[in-house]
């Protein structure tokens, strides 16, 4: 009798890279989609690109998708979703309540609409015959997250999503550390594991810590005229932290930034966020309240061109303007990457006589924490499922080793100890270790332009935009005779963005145009092909000689 197919983990997104977080599970002829996440490009990447999806082909092979699990509302798990629901628009969406009041409002400014259930901790759901699932409750920088554990058919796979452990959160819903451990007493064939803060030892610091800081700064001689909190708009603990603080010195909150302002009023709506009804004001009527009396929220630290916090930093806000002894706090970890860009904001700020604080500019006062566990809280997390097999997720490649390293201190099976990327294949029988598949399915990334239409920019694009962006463009227009392949006009050239536009240079480039002409052959120079070869290799090779550039050359042959 042949064995039963194996159970298969297959990530798309998040196993070699921090984002784009998709992770597909099949047993029996049931498949799962776990997060649909982007990808933010860094600036090699931006030319014209907005964000990085995974590419889902394979799913597009596959032919169907019974569900999506969501383990909590951060762009990087949940961005990608409407280009997954376009190819599959009868999937069924499950999450949490914030989470999808979050994803509804993004799926509508998409047009998309969706069959949604909503779940909570320790709630069971179904997928098809062969797939149970259910949510695990835990502490990460966003509300309602979770982990999911799945019954397949080749047994237990417990999914951590982002987790930290945090034994006092903000809105005091604790890791379920009763659960996990009861799943490890029922035998867990594989667990998959955040791994975004594998290199770091130790603990991360709880919540509650940062909003102890947060109010005795508010409270301090910094504070002596605005206080300008930038920070992701999802981070509704960190939200919750600034509005208790503010509350406290009698200051009123601004909502600055789509993001911020749309987030905090579904967390209000649900109950997510506690305050006053009135201790929130419009950026239109910031300019009634002393400088003393405001505190303004704001997404923007990453550095982001066109984010709230850069607009205040250059003067550019409509409503808002920042002054002198104004104190900007960065409450947040700045991604490898944005440091240049958020540098530049923080120079505009101080040439405006803010102070600024964040974790590398003097803050002394802990005013960011991680919503990730770090190893030790990686440890626990193994010790109460004592998986079989064991998978580290979430995070480049050197982090899912150092987290699979982590796994073995902790005494589990080396040889079930596996490090896979995307592309890669988790293959899972009963009462076995995993076995993995390199490069299983088609898998990488999609340049898109635009969010709402998710046109590919495609790689070989993005290198020609890097191209001319490091070496400009030349054209070389040059009119032969259709009959003798003489020439009767140019060569001709026209830079843009090209370093060494002088008249000699231009001179050497056109003779060196007119003489690899020359050397070919009557009949060679009616084969577009040919004469379009030699004007580039011609015209390149003066700016490589001279300068050592390769600049991009388009040659235009036209006949007469």
């Amino acid at each position: 009798m042949a064995s039963p197919a194996p159970v298969r983990i297959i990530p798309l997104g998040g196993l070699g890279e921090v984002g784009m977080n998709c992770m597909v599970v099949e047993s029996g002829g049931d498949r799962i989609v776990i997060d649909c996440g982007l990808m933010f490009p860094n600036a090699e990447q931006a030319l014209g690109v907005e964000v990085i999806a995974p590419d889902l082909s394979y799913l597009r092979q596959a032919g169907k998708v019974d569900a999506v699990l969501l383990t909590h509302a951060h762009e990087d798990h949940i961005g990608a979703l409407p280009y997954l629901l376009r190819e599959f628009p009868d999937t069924t969406v499950c999450g949490t309540r914030f989470t999808l009041a979050v994803v509804k409002e993004k799926l509508a400014e998409h047009g998309i609409t969706a069959d949604f259930q909503e779940v909570s901790p320790r709630g069971m759901g179904m997928v098809g015959d062969h797939i149970d699932f259910e949510p695990l409750q835990v502490p990460h920088s966003v509300p309602d997250a979770v982990g999911y554990a799945l019954l397949t058919e080749a047994g237990l796979v417990v999914h951590t999503g982002d987790f930290k452990v945090d034994w006092s959160p903000v809105d005091g819903k604790l890791l379920d550390v009763r659960r996990f451990a009861e799943l490890g007493e029922e035998g867990v064939a594989c667990l998959l594991s955040d791994s975004t803060n594998a290199e770091r030892e130790g603990t991360s610091v709880s919540e509650r810590e940062v909003g102890e800081s947060l109010v005795r700064i508010f409270a301090g001689p910094l504070a002596r005229g605005r206080v300008v909190v930038a920070m992701f708009g999802s981070n509704i603990h960190r939200v919750q932290s600034v509005v208790r603080a503010a509350l406290a010195q009698n200051r009123k909150i601004v909502l600055l930034g789509r993001s911020m302002q749309t987030n905090v009023r579904l967390a209000l709506d649900l109950g997510y966020l506690r305050c006053p009804p009135d201790s929130f004001v419009d950026p239109e009527a910031a300019g009634h309240f002393p400088a003393r009396e405001l505190v303004i929220l704001c997404t923007g630290a990453q550095g982001e061109p066109r984010s709230a916090l850069a607009r205040l930093a250059l003067g550019e806000h409509p409503t808002v303007q920042l002054e002198k002894n104004d104190l900007v706090i960065l409450s947040s970890r700045v991604i490898p990457g944005n440091d240049r860009a958020l540098g530049n904001i923080v120079d505009h700020l101080v040439r405006r006589g803010c102070r600024v604080l964040s974790s590398s500019h003097g803050s002394t006062e802990l005013i960011h924490t991680s919503g990730h566990a770090c190893q030790g809280e990686q440890r626990m997390m193994i010790d109460l499922v004592r998986p079989r097999s064991f998978v580290p997720i979430h995070g480049e490649y050197r982090m899912l080793a150092a987290h699979s390293r982590t796994a073995e201190l902790a005494g589990l099976n080396p040889l079930g100890c596996v490090v896979v990327e995307d592309g890669d294949a988790v293959e899972l029988r009963r009462d076995e270790i995993v076995a993995a598949v390199p490069r299983a399915v088609s898998a990488g990334r999609l340049y898109l332009d635009a969010r709402g239409a998710f046109a590919d920019v495609g790689e070989v694009a993005l290198r020609d935009r890097q191209l001319l962006a490091e070496t400009g463009m030349l054209v070389c227009l040059c009119v032969l005779d259709h009959k003798s392949g003489e020439v009767v006009r140019g060569p001709e050239l026209l830079g843009k963005g090209v370093a060494g536009l002088d008249d000699s240079r231009m001179a050497q480039a056109r003779q060196a145009a007119l003489d690899a002409l020359a050397e070919l052959a009557p009949a060679q120079r009616t084969d577009h092909g040919m004469v379009e070869e030699a004007l580039r290799r011609a015209v390149r090779s003066v700016w490589k000689k001279g300068l050592e550039k390769r600049p991009m050359v388009l040659p235009v042959v036209l006949e007469m």
